[in-house]
């Protein structure tokens, strides 16, 4: 008997750690959270991220071009001659002579430097420093992308808890006082088990969207913590088309676009000027070490190009700096269109959650107020005046993070 009570009471022990390790398994979020753990864990986020970075190394890269290049070579050869012969120019273009000796040894160091070269690496250099800018407003795009994700997500994650909670409270309820056997009832009865099995199975594609967007593993036990409530907010639509034009990152990145374009055109034009070269060459030749015999050398050279396939990069140039604009205009009469949408969206909610918060409080009070009265017809009334209220709230949430969206920033809260 002794046993028996000591196996039990370690049998409830570990019912209790097990219990214990399963409620702290479970990840809690509210939306700050979300964000925060969203924004470090998206891969488009990320991706973008190195893009800024390999965009940043390029200005380094073209900045370069400003300076001299210098460089260092020694050679060994041996070689057996019968008439004066000179090396490949990749090993000094020295010339060797028949002699009994068979070695060759050279050392040179070199300096070139373009004095000018028609505002080629002025405009490449130009060209990155735009790829950068475009680069950093490819980011922020993505920025806004996960968060709006987010909201998303959340918000209907949220949304799904609070359904389900009211369709289960529903169920309680009638549970402790059944309603007497009809054909209404049992109809009724049906739907309610329906609205339940549907509230629990949009409960669990919420949490696998949810999860999706955090990029976390999807059988990873979470839960939503935070209050389906809003406030009417009130923003003027001229207002919000301008922010939109000022602030999408979208239209920026269009812009630095048409601005390569530009400097793309000036780069082609740039293959028809002369380019003026500096270079400076000390050596060291001999036959056998040390060696004493030196060379020196400083050249200014001036390259003419002749381009056959000049102008026709010169009208591709300009034929894409021209689609880069047309594409632009038809950017930001998408990106407006998306705003006066998504303000029409916010208008409408601003008014329909309340009006719906009305009547869920007008038909919760004549219930309660009834009392058994009503019964499951009354509860089903309520229960789906309750999920409309909610959804309209959700609504108006989105239609808000829709319109922050579109205009690139976040909106105020009301005083």
């Amino acid at each position: 008997m002794i046993r028996s009570a000591l196996a039990f009471c370690l049998l409830l022990g570990n019912l209790g750690e097990a219990r214990a390790v399963a409620t702290s398994a479970i990840e809690v979020y509210d939306l700050e959270e979300a964000l925060h753990k969203a924004s470090r864990n998206s891969a488009m986020l990320q991706s973008a991220a190195q893009d800024v970075k390999i965009a940043e190394e390029r200005v380094k890269e073209a900045r370069v071009l400003f300076f001299p290049e210098f460089g260092l070579q020694g050679s060994a050869t041996r070689f057996n001659a019968r008439r004066a012969f000179s090396l490949r120019p990749d090993f000094g273009t020295n010339l060797l002579f028949p002699s009994n000796n068979a070695n060759f040894f050279s050392g040179q160091a070199y300096a070139s430097m373009p004095l000018y070269a028609g505002r080629r690496n002025i405009n490449t250099y130009r060209l990155a420093q735009t790829a950068l800018k475009q680069a950093r407003s490819k980011h922020q795009t993505a920025k806004l992308d996960v968060a709006y994700h987010t909201k998303k997500t959340f918000y209907n994650f949220l949304l799904a808890q609070a359904v389900l909670e009211a369709t289960q409270e529903l169920e309680t309820r009638l549970k402790s006082n059944p309603p007497a056997r009809s054909f209404k009832t049992a109809v009724l009865q049906t739907e309610l088990r329906a609205a339940g099995a549907q509230a629990r199975r949009k409960l669990e594609l919420a949490r696998l969207d949810f999860l999706r967007g955090l990029n976390r593993e999807l059988d990873t036990l979470i839960q939503v913590v935070g209050k389906l409530s809003t406030k009417a907010i009130e923003i003027d639509l001229a207002k919000a088309l301008i922010w939109s034009t000022e602030l999408r990152p979208e239209l920026q990145s269009r812009t630095y676009r048409s601005q390569m374009d530009a400097i793309a055109v000036n780069l082609a034009l740039g293959r028809r000027i002369p380019t003026v070269v500096l270079g400076v060459d000390y050596e060291v030749v001999g036959e056998k070490f040390p060696l004493r015999q030196n060379n020196w050398d400083a050249t200014v050279a001036v390259r003419i190009p002749f381009a056959l396939n000049f102008w026709t990069q010169h009208r591709q140039r300009i034929a894409e700096q021209r689609q880069g604009e047309i594409q632009r205009a038809e950017l930001r009469d998408t990106v407006h269109l998306e705003v006066r949408k998504a303000h029409k969206n916010l208008f409408f909610w601003n008014t329909e959650w309340a009006t719906r918060e009305s009547e869920f409080n007008l038909l919760r009070g004549l219930y309660e107020a009834s009392g058994s009265a009503s019964g499951l017809s009354g509860g089903a009334s309520v229960l789906r005046a309750q999920r409309r209220f909610l959804e309209a709230v959700t609504e108006h949430l989105l239609s808000r993070s829709r319109l922050e969206r579109a205009i690139g920033r976040e909106i105020a809260d009301p005083l």
